[in-house]
């Protein structure tokens, strides 16, 4: 018995036992239907119906637990079905994610090249902007996806948070705090801090923190570029603050990472519109990306 049959036999069962009913709801003529399940029976050497007068009355104890497995195997198989389908819906079509340039480098690089490599034909756009102006072009629908630092305080968004880590302090490893255990924000305020420009939103992070503090800290440079703020360390007396996973990308012997005391947290963030529907290619790159940052070691 194919799938198809056993479908005929499910609504057969569904209708009551009556074969003329489910004839209808098949589009079969009754005799098809009735031959179709005799002839089941014989090549099986069951009997799924109790017969009176020549009609079904009933399942028999063997009908019942085929019934049930007949359930159960129709389902998973539509369920194969969808998803290949699905699938094969997604292996097409594109999709605008906006990405911090910090973010891009830090966490991100492995997962996009992973994912263009297995599905081609997928066209992913990047956006490089800071988080502070990716919240305005996802608002606005310019971008579909958004890499953003929590608090978003975006209202109808839904977020996933990716990874969490903390703001160190970055510096030369010639510097007099390259030996200490932490820093605090009040001896950062004091030195000459090159920082993200207000575009990002790890500015706006430090910058609030500064405030609440009730510290004006000396900035003496502004830059959209991650790896410009760290060179400017380097054998000077500056310092910078970026995410802890920058460690992993500097020279030991020339940088220092030092924890800040009360360090700030930095939280990443996959955000999209909430809306009713979204095309399938959507979908799949957000569950794609969900998937690879729950992997340890991601």
């Amino acid at each position: 018995m194919d799938i198809k049959q056993l479908k005929y036999f499910v609504t057969i069962v569904d209708s009551d036992n009556n074969l003329s009913a489910a004839a209808k709801k098949m589009h079969l003529s009754q005799p098809a239907l009735s031959k179709m399940i005799k002839t089941f029976e014989e090549e099986e050497n069951v009997e799924l119906f109790i017969r009176k007068q020549g009609k079904l009355s009933a399942l028999t104890a063997v009908g019942e637990t085929f019934y049930e497995q007949a359930i159960e195997v129709i389902a998973s198989y539509e369920e194969m079905m969808k998803q290949l389908e699905e699938k094969n819906q997604f292996l097409t079509g594109s999709i605008t994610i906006g990405i911090p340039p910090l973010i891009l480098s830090l966490v991100f690089a492995n997962f996009l090249s992973q994912f263009i490599l297995e599905h081609p034909e997928i066209r992913i756009n990047i956006v490089e902007e800071g988080a502070y102006e990716l919240k305005k072009m996802l608002l606005v629908n310019e971008i579909d996806l958004a890499i953003l630092l929590q608090p978003t305080e975006l209202a109808n968004i839904e977020e996933h948070t990716l990874v969490e880590d903390e703001l160190y302090a970055f510096m030369s490893i010639n510097n007099a705090y390259a030996e200490k255990e932490w820093i605090t924000w009040e001896q950062l305020a004091k030195e000459p801090l090159a920082l993200f420009n207000d575009t990002f939103m790890i500015h706006h992070l430090v910058m609030s923190y500064f405030d609440k503090l009730n510290l004006k800290p000396m900035i003496k440079i502004q830059s959209g570029a991650w790896d410009l703020l760290l060179k400017m360390t380097f054998n000077t007396a500056f310092l910078t603050i970026l995410p802890a996973p920058v460690k992993d990308f500097i020279q030991e012997r020339d940088y220092k990472a030092v924890r800040i005391q009360h360090p700030l947290s930095w939280k990443v963030t996959v955000c999209r519109p909430k809306k009713k529907n979204y095309l399938n290619v959507e979908k799949f790159v957000l569950k794609s990306i969900l998937e690879h940052f729950s992997k340890p070691n991601n």
